[in-house]
């Protein structure tokens, strides 16, 4: 692994813990994602100008699973992480949002043989990240009570893993539906990456703008972001595009993409320590602990 590839992927988990930090500070809402999803698909619609993908002729399963992406994202990514953030300190949800993913991702493939058998690393490596996603929310290890983790909050968390899970296995399958159409023209991986991004951009911010615009309390929401926040949406949409291009540029220098994985989870460190510094939210023992296992184990996931 290069220092490039290093430098680009902390960048990029700055970046992404700085978006949602944003839309922590500034009252996530459907409409304060909507703009930030409108802002990621404009900054990339010009591939749909040059992509030498013909992305208009996919078939329609590619479609499918592009809806699949669009609706996991916006029904179910989008509702958790509103109510989430709303409920819960960020330095508590954002790591087990990040984590909780692997896990369920892990889990449906296994179950509809999409993936390689687990390891005994990776089985490890899900105890301990689940091990440290139940560390997070508590006060101090003695306040430990498996009542506390049938709240409403934690749902909210679930429900935005779940979303993440979703969008992320349907954007495999829309990528590799992709491909295989293109598989006999000179295209590279990464050009048929940011046309699907693009083009899934698209779709997106429509879908969550026509909601935002056509519900009368989410058109109020609008109002009030222009008036409290103007600026803060359309940067984190900016932060959130960046995110992805760097990853994607940062898996030309190196040698495995599992490097990629690995590091990116420095993310979850920096989104715990940004909240309790930027936010001034609540410092605890457990939080660390269940960070430094959650890390851990989302290392020995893809080893």
């Amino acid at each position: 692994m290069t220092w490039t590839a290093f430098f680009l992927i902390v960048t990029s988990a700055i970046l992404h813990a700085s978006w949602n930090i944003l839309a922590k500070k500034y009252h996530m809402t459907l409409p304060f994602y909507a703009i930030i999803c409108a802002t990621s698909a404009a900054l990339w619609l010009h591939v749909q100008i040059w992509t030498p993908v013909p992305v208009w002729d996919m078939p329609w399963q590619f479609w499918a699973s592009l809806a699949g992406s669009v609706l996991s994202d916006a029904c179910l990514y989008c509702g958790g992480l509103v109510m989430a953030y709303r409920l819960m300190d960020m330095s508590s949800a954002y790591p087990m949002m990040r984590s909780l993913p692997l896990l369920l991702t892990v889990a449906v493939t296994a179950l509809f043989g999409m993936g390689k058998p687990l390891t005994l690393c990776g089985v490890l490596g899900m105890v301990l990240v689940f091990c440290g996603c139940l560390s997070m929310p508590l006060a101090r290890f003695g306040d430990f009570n498996w009542r506390n983790y049938f709240r409403k909050n934690m749902l909210f968390v679930l429900l935005t893993a779940c979303g993440t899970t979703g969008y992320t296995i349907f954007d495999s399958l829309s990528q590799q539906i992709m491909r295989e159409t293109v598989s006999g023209m000179d295209i590279t991986k990464p050009v048929v990456s940011m046309a699907y991004y693009s083009t899934r951009g698209i779709f997106l911010s429509s879908f969550l703008l026509f909601i935002g615009l056509v519900l009368p309390r989410q058109r109020q929401h609008f109002k009030e972001i222009w008036k409290e926040c103007k600026w803060a949406p359309f940067l984190a949409g900016i932060f959130a595009s960046l995110t992805y291009i760097l990853v994607l540029i940062s898996m030309n220098y190196v040698s495995n993409v599992s490097y990629v994985q690995v590091f990116r989870q420095l993310g979850l460190l920096i989104g715990l320590i940004a909240g309790i510094i930027v936010l001034k939210e609540r410092s605890a023992l457990p939080k660390y602990v269940g960070g430094a296992l959650i890390v851990s184990g989302l290392i020995l996931s893809v080893l």
